[in-house]
């Protein structure tokens, strides 16, 4: 059995089994449904005997007829049970998808005719019929070619059937026609094997739905109107039409309509189109939308006539309703938006000539006062704009005909023509939907727009600078104006609309707003622009800010500016098509400087110089593949040019952001490191070697000089990690001569007593294994860097643990197979780093562990045992696999402390969850024994391990293996279910959760130990309780959303299903069961201003959290806040007038005592387990008695008081001593 099929299975049997789970349903269908199966796999046992044999499809299939044809009578073929039939035949339904077709098709005319009386007999309800359909569905896609022919004429056929099927998609009953329709949808979107594309059976389909409608059309044609009057209309025939076009939309959806049948179905749609029923339009309009989209497809296939097209676009638009029929325009713009779009992807220049007229014809549509028809009009011309306009058409001259080319250019000219009369004031109304059309048009148009589209660019600009009229559309002005900046570039854009900045007057005001839109949409354009127009602007208000004072408003308005301008320098350094010519030795001289000087602009120019390098060589390396027109403009040629001229610049600039690397602190200096990379990689190997070598050597002298150093002062940082840094940045470009230097600086620093400098030294080896020329180098020194890496163990730092594993990791995926003794030697400190309190480091052992397991599972793997110390060198090698990992991973289950214990199993709790397919069923059960004996251990380090490790078993090994353990496992799992201490009364809970969910309450229950039932019957009321509730939910009304209150939770598949539990506390199934937590609202108003909720400033006296003077404490707490109070010079003083204190608060002194006594009964320790003194911590420490607690129980409104306090029985010291 292949993996499809395992697949299929699976997926048979989680159908089942949801049906098995309803036969305690509400619903007698559904009840029925689960007895019936129940039976018949009852009975299928009984035949067969073997229960896990009997679970065959075929057998399901054969039992499941046998019961079908009991239910028929024999002689009249009449359905005798129609429940019985029903659910027989809904079983059959979902049977059918997963018999093979082979059977299917051999057994064909057996099949129908006991399917048949299903939908044919006078007894068979809409019920019995649409699960028979499914069955017809897909019996009749399991046949071939050679069964729909019917080569052997055979009276019972595939057409046949077909027929059937039709005749029920026009069914007057909604639910069986849709149900027959979808069936023939299906049948016709998968064909049988055959030399032609089309199926068999379409030109069928395509007669009977034409004559239907020929029908349809003709009844209503020749209704007379007594007839019409009698009716009460033609609504009944028009109904009739609407199921027949809803039936040739879904088979044309499936591209299996007739090409020669296209005129037929086309000339009735228009005839249905001149209709006076709106919703019949409509639907005629949507098949008109499925057949433009079905044409364009098959065009090149079918060898479709132009004018034919042209023709079915002339019916559509002599169809042009009112552009004030929302229903009907609606329908008709989205088939002018299929049809054109479809007709310039295969003829994109005939469809150019056409684009004005479709435009024109739009406009009417803009014009209209009604949103649906408006913005329907706008989606059109942007999909219009976008997908009839071909990006081949937009190119120039040699790469398309000089016609074509002066084509597109009076298309862009009358496009732009139409947007500047669009954003006139006749438009106003739709004006947002414009604005989204341009940007579509300058996005799709490019460089093209120049100089046509800067016209209604500048109109938009205007807009933008009229903020006070146009604030609501700002953020679609801007995404034009992005556009075009995108489009045509900064500098043809400041040209039209300049920023002025320095003398802005009303003629001509200033465009501060455009440098964002200018750092957000530059690529691909000139760096002369920031070099010669802002570059000026930053040193002109450089100047401004130091002739004003530090704390001017003024001056911190310049440095704004300034700070804006700065930050459009990364953009205009993404693959400038001027480098050559701006990047001067001048600019760049600036720019160092700049770094020098100025620690503010150091992101900013260290991002630009990596920008510089990066776009250039992602666009040689094809990484974002741009339009043809930016490939045409500048080709990839120019790209490996300007990288060729930075290569000349590389050596200055690495020497100046090197000088800037060791200036800058530690935590603040990463992205220099960055860009330092991206410089690296372009450097010529000479120059590189040469610079190599120079930090080489400041390395050697930082060694010499830092031991003398630190006697004195100890650095933060030590020169010689910064240099390592350096140095592990050129490691992945160095040539292979200065590899021996690298290897010797490894095996110098590894055992450094600096921490940082030792984990510089091991991602030395990590760096070196991502390509492939370090890959072979470090082979060539494995023995030595294996030596080193084992010898290295006893002297690793805490903090160097993460980066050594991620080394040993790395090095074990390129170790030879013949090396495998490595990983023997270096398995323990891998196995101890699974329980290290470092994640990093947890998670790399993890992945370690992984790696060595696979790389043990390769073919040719060989473990020298000779080389392993303790070993006999005449020892011979022997062949390495997953199962002997897995016995070399044993050891550590005899370890010498409880640590590696723990160790060790919770490293094989990950190894069985990747590896359990891999190894022998022994194995791993021996493995399982073992670690099931340590659930008695004293240790809870190792319980907690072993208990996490029966988890994954529990969850992850196949229940044949794991049911015969149970019975020895509950009693050692149990022994630790009154423990609370790390949690484990949780953990064994949640297993047994999981064990029942698996195998079964029963057969939990019947080995569960008594003494401990109490637990078990505590999850089994858990879990009614939870089914209660979702189904209460789902019966009940639906309801508003509400925000949830519980943040996200991201788990890997391991995690989820490890951790993953509910219902784990009894707290949590409090807090979820009973009445769902209203969301309360509360009215914030004073005594003098009541509120008036049709004042348009309503919303902000509406409050989602409780005000003041809603708060019971701090009306307790009034007497003692007024006592402090502040001057008219802000001073705090104490208030020392005490009538005035008690005239506020009358009962303070008599619930003072009461209230001091609550407060300590509150905070108090209480009794807990083995009736230990615990303190309340968290949200238990707080005012649990009060009735504010919205978040425990249902908000009551706006209510106060209890109910208690309304009926004024005892007054507050009542209420106190009830709570008490």
């Amino acid at each position: 059995m292949d993996q499809d099929e395992v697949a299929r299975s699976l997926e048979l049997e989680d159908k089942l089994a949801q049906i098995r789970q309803q036969i305690h349903s509400k619903l007698d269908n559904q009840k029925h449904v689960a007895i019936i199966l129940s039976a018949v796999e009852e009975n299928m046992v009984e035949q067969k005997g073997d229960q896990i044999a009997t679970k065959n499809v075929v057998n399901y299939l054969v039992s499941l007829l046998a019961l079908l044809a009991q239910a028929t009578d024999p002689e009249t073929h009449e359905i005798r049970e129609a429940q019985i039939a029903t659910s027989a035949t809904y079983l059959l339904d979902i049977m059918f998808r997963y018999v093979p077709k082979k059977l299917l098709r051999s057994k064909f005319a057996d099949i129908l005719t006991q399917i048949a009386p299903c939908i044919t007999g006078e007894n068979a309800g809409a019920p019995l019929i649409r699960p028979a359909i499914g069955c017809l569905e897909s019996l009749l896609v399991a046949q071939d070619s050679q069964a729909w022919n019917n080569t052997q004429n055979l009276a019972i056929a595939p057409s046949r059937g077909l027929s059937g099927l039709l005749e029920l998609s026009l069914d007057p009953r909604p639910k069986v026609r849709k149900r027959a329709q979808d069936a023939v949808s299906n049948i016709m979107a998968n064909p049988p094997a055959s030399p032609s594309a089309e199926h068999v059976a379409a030109p069928m389909v395509a007669e009977f739905t034409i004559d239907a409608l020929a029908s349809a059309v003709k009844e209503a044609a020749t209704a007379s109107n007594k007839k019409i009057r009698a009716q009460g209309g033609l609504s009944e025939i028009n109904a009739k039409s609407i199921h027949i076009l809803k039936l040739i939309k879904a088979v044309v959806f499936t591209k299996q309509w007739p090409a020669a049948r296209f005129d037929a179905l086309c000339d009735l749609l228009l005839e249905i189109s001149r209709s006076a029923d709106q919703f019949l339009v409509s639907s005629a309009f949507k098949c008109f939308e499925a057949l433009f989209q079905a044409i364009g497809e098959s065009a090149v296939s079918s060898g479709l006539a132009e004018d034919r097209f042209a023709r079915f676009l002339g019916i559509i638009f002599s169809l042009k309703p009112s552009n004030s029929d929302a229903h009907l325009a609606a329908a008709w713009i989205a088939v002018v938006s299929q049809g054109v779009a479809v007709f310039g992807s295969y003829r994109p220049v005939e469809c150019l000539d056409s684009l004005p007229e479709v435009i024109k014809t739009l406009s009417d549509y803009l014009s209209s006062e009604i949103p649906e028809i408006y913005q329907s009009a706008c989606k059109c011309i942007e999909r219009i704009l976008t997908e009839a306009i071909s990006d081949d058409c937009l190119l120039s001259p040699p790469l398309v005909e000089e016609k074509v080319y002066e084509k597109v250019d009076d298309t862009v000219a009358f496009l732009s023509g139409k947007f500047v009369e669009f954003l006139s004031i006749k438009y106003a109304h739709c004006a947002r939907g414009i604005l989204g059309a341009l940007t579509v048009a300058v996005k799709k148009l490019g460089s093209r727009c120049n100089p046509d589209f800067l016209a209604p660019l500048e109109i938009v600009g205007r807009w933008r600078s009229s903020e006070d009229n146009f604030l609501e559309l700002r953020t679609e002005i801007e995404a034009v104006l992005g556009a075009g900046i995108s489009a045509v570039g900064p500098d043809v854009i400041l040209g039209c609309l300049p920023l002025n900045l320095i003398k802005a007057s009303d003629e001509n005001p200033g465009r501060a707003w455009l440098i964002p839109l200018i750092r957000d949409h530059t690529r691909n354009s000139r760096l002369s622009v920031f070099v010669q127009q802002l570059m000026p602007l930053i040193t002109f208000f450089d100047e401004k800010v130091k002739a004003l004072s530090e704390e001017s408003l003024q001056g911190k308005v310049f440095e704004t500016v300034v700070s804006q301008l700065w930050s459009t320098l990364p953009n205009f350094c993404d693959l400038p098509v001027d480098l050559r010519d701006s990047f001067t030795d001048a600019f760049a001289s600036d720019l160092s400087s700049l770094l020098y000087g100025k620690v503010e602009l150091r992101p900013v120019i260290c991002h630009s110089f990596k920008n510089l390098v990066q776009s250039n060589y992602q666009y040689t390396s094809g990484v974002n593949e741009p339009s043809k027109l930016v490939q045409q403009e500048f080709p990839v040629s120019e790209a490996q040019k300007n990288l060729d001229y930075l290569g000349t610049k590389a050596s200055n600039l690495l020497a100046v952001l090197f000088n800037v690397y060791t200036q800058t602190a530690p935590n603040a200096r990463g992205y220099i490191l960055d860009t330092i990379a991206a410089v690296v990689g372009i450097t010529p190997s000479q120059e590189l070697t040469k610079t190599f070598n120079n930090v080489c050597g400041m390395l050697k002298k930082a060694f010499d000089e830092e031991p003398k150093a630190n006697k004195g002062n100890q650095s933060s940082m030590k020169m010689s990690a910064t240099l390592l840094d350096l140095i592990i940045v050129m490691a992945t470009y160095v040539p292979e001569s200065s590899y021996s230097a690298l290897f010797s600086i490894f095996n110098t620093t590894v055992n450094s007593s600096d921490a940082l400098t030792q984990k510089r030294a091991y991602r030395i080896i990590s760096k070196l294994s991502e390509t492939q020329k370090g890959s072979d180098a470090i082979l060539k020194y494995i023995d030595d860097i294996e030596n080193v890496l084992i010898q290295s163990s006893k002297n690793v730092h805490t903090s160097a643990k993460a980066t050594r594993l991620n080394a040993i990791k790395s090095l074990i995926e390129i170790l030879p197979l013949n090396h495998a003794e490595f990983m023997i030697q270096i398995v323990p400190e891998v196995i101890l780093a699974t329980k290290e309190n470092n994640e990093k480091s947890r998670e790399a052992s993890f992945d370690t562990l992984i790696g060595m397991a696979t790389k043990m599972s390769q073919e040719g793997c060989v473990m020298r045992l000779s080389k392993i110390p303790g070993y006999d060198s005449a020892t011979a090698d022997q062949p390495a696999s997953v199962a002997e990992f897995f016995k070399i991973t044993s050891a550590g289950l005899i370890g010498e402390s409880q640590h590696m214990v723990s160790a060790t199993i919770t490293a094989y709790s990950c190894l069985i969850f990747e590896f359990k397919d891999q190894v022998a069923t022994d194995i791993l059960m021996d493995i399982y024994d073992t670690i099931e004996l340590y659930l008695t251990s004293n240790s809870r380090e190792i319980v907690k391990s072993a208990i996490g490790f029966t988890k994954v078993c529990c969850l992850a090994l196949p229940e044949e293996l794991m049911r015969p353990k149970i019975p020895s496992l509950l009693p050692k799992l149990l022994r630790w279910s009154h423990e609370h201490t790390g949690h484990f009364k949780a953990k064994v809970k949640h297993i047994i959760e999981r064990l029942i969910r698996k195998y079964g309450y029963d057969d939990i229950d019947q080995h569960f130990p008594e003494e401990d039932k109490r637990l078990l019957v505590n999850i089994r009321k858990s879990r009614d309780r939870s089914k209660r509730k979702a189904e209460d939910d789902k019966n009940a009304a639906p309801q508003l959303a509400q925000s949830s209150t519980k943040g996200s939770r991201f788990m890997s598949a391991l995690d989820e299903a490890l951790y993953e539990s509910s219902n784990d506390e009894k707290d949590k199934q409090e807090e979820t069961s009973g009445k769902r937590v209203k969301d309360t609202r509360f009215i914030v108003e004073s005594r003098e201003n009541p509120l008036d909720l049709l004042d348009s400033q309503t919303l902000a006296h509406i409050s989602s959290t409780r005000p003041k003077k809603f708060d019971g404490k701090a009306k307790r707490k009034a007497a003692t806040d007024d006592v402090f109070s502040f001057d008219a010079d802000g001073k705090l003083t104490v208030k020392n007038d005490k009538s005035e204190m008690k005239d506020e608060d009358i009962l303070g002194s008599a619930t003072s005592g009461i209230n001091a006594y609550l407060d300590a009964v509150k905070q108090g320790p209480v009794r807990g387990q083995k009736n230990k003194l615990k303190f309340k911590k968290g949200s238990r420490a707080g005012d649990n008695m009060s009735d504010d607690e919205s978040h425990e129980q249902p908000s009551r409104g706006f209510e106060v008081k209890s109910k208690k306090v309304i009926k004024k029985r005892g007054g507050p010291k009542f209420k106190s001593k009830r709570k008490l």
